[in-house]
């Protein structure tokens, strides 16, 4: 069973002038940590969408519970 998280985010492909922006719970295996959570929730979101990690810009994140 996964760890749910509130996300607000960005992805922007490299070669697309314009980016989209999500907002939504995403269910991740094992806990973000306090100081490497954005990088971390980043690289699954862009595995997930396909994209480069520098592709995702992380606004908010937020454990629920």
């Amino acid at each position: 069973m996964g760890i749910k998280y509130y996300t607000h985010f960005i992805a922007q492909q490299d070669d697309a002038a314009e980016h989209s922006e999500y907002r939504g719970i995403v269910e991740l295996i094992g806990r973000l940590g306090p100081r490497e959570g954005d990088r971390e929730l980043a690289r699954a979101l862009a595995r997930s969408f396909d994209l480069e990690e520098s592709a995702i810009q992380i606004l908010q994140w937020q454990r629920l519970h």
